[in-house]
């Protein structure tokens, strides 16, 4: 089925992820990270070594996070696209995971994601909306940059991006 970045917006839906569903999400997750814009951005020049020495320890440190996070499947009809974590801060929603499948990516997926967030971030009452994003993921970054957002802050291996939501 071929979709417009318009009919695949009034298709996609957010289900919260039930307790029992988090291996899922978990497997999900790190299948479409895993599966990102040239191998998660081959820092090493080889996806195996990236994912074991970045990928793996990155999304079991998110895990500490992820704990407390509110973990969402995206979906189109029946199938899992996508997946988003959000953590609440005090200031704050940090997108604190995204990920969409590698045959769903650039139909507005994630944008529909990062609008959610938005709309969830001001019902929530806060001020930013902030995401991190590995340096070398440069589609992910464009997608950031033209939805709003700019770096907050840098790291050795990725960027604290923010959005401001709602002024005060």
């Amino acid at each position: 089925m071929s979709f417009s970045m318009n009919n695949l917006h009034r298709l996609l839906w957010i289900a919260p992820a039930r307790r029992s569903e988090y291996l899922s999400f978990n497997l999900f997750e790190f299948r479409f990270f895993r599966d990102s814009e040239r191998g998660a951005a081959l820092l090493f020049g080889n996806h195996w070594l990236f994912s074991m020495l970045v990928v793996i320890p990155y999304i079991l440190s998110m895990k500490v996070i992820l704990f407390k996070a509110r973990r969402h499947f995206v979906m189109l009809e029946k199938n899992v696209v996508g997946v988003a974590a959000f953590h609440e801060k005090p200031d704050s929603l940090l997108v604190a995971s995204l990920g969409v499948a590698k045959e769903y990516r650039r139909l507005g997926v994630a944008t529909y994601v990062l609008r959610y967030a938005e709309k969830l971030a001001v019902r929530l009452g806060k001020e930013w909306l902030e995401l991190t994003v590995l340096k070398g993921n440069t589609p992910a970054q464009r997608l950031y940059v033209k939805s709003g957002f700019s770096a907050a802050k840098e790291r050795r291996w990725s960027f604290i991006m923010e959005k401001q939501v709602r002024s005060y």
